[in-house]
């Protein structure tokens, strides 16, 4: 009887203290987490808008753009640049929306589907890190 007692025992306390670890685990886990930012599609700022031009191939336009995000098979003749951007730990957001039409491979008509940042407004992985800095995150981007 001592036994079964002692085992009683001895379960309850393993018991409890598993719970309390497990409870301090699920506490202080949530103030740990991180979460990562999240960029995608292409960079596409109003500074390459204004060096796009009606009339350029579609060679010229993948060298100043890079590659599409979207090229449909079905329209053939257009292109979507699509950039999204969302921070981890922030409520931050950016998009931008560029559609190209072609005929013959050359540019016909650029359709802004939503406003495009400037260069220096571009948010990217890490940006809002780096704009808490002084001395990071002023001056020019490089590719």
């Amino acid at each position: 009887m001592a036994t079964a007692l002692t085992s009683f025992t001895h379960t309850a306390s393993a018991t409890t203290l598993t719970a309390a670890v497990l409870a301090l685990t699920l506490m202080f886990s949530g103030c740990s987490v991180h979460k990562i930012d999240v960029q995608q599609g292409n960079v596409i700022t109003q500074e390459m808008l204004e060096k796009l031009k009606t009339g350029m191939d579609m060679r010229q336009v993948k060298h100043l753009l890079g590659t599409p995000l979207i090229e449909d098979p079905f329209h053939v003749g257009r292109w979507d640049y699509v950039y999204r951007y969302k921070a981890g730990n922030t409520d931050e957001r950016q998009s931008a929306h560029l559609t190209l039409y072609f005929d013959n491979n050359l540019l016909s008509k650029i359709d802004v589907q939503s406003a495009l940042p400037k260069e220096s407004e571009v948010k990217k992985p890490g940006s809002s890190l780096r704009s808490s800095t002084p001395t990071q995150g002023q001056g020019s981007h490089s590719h």
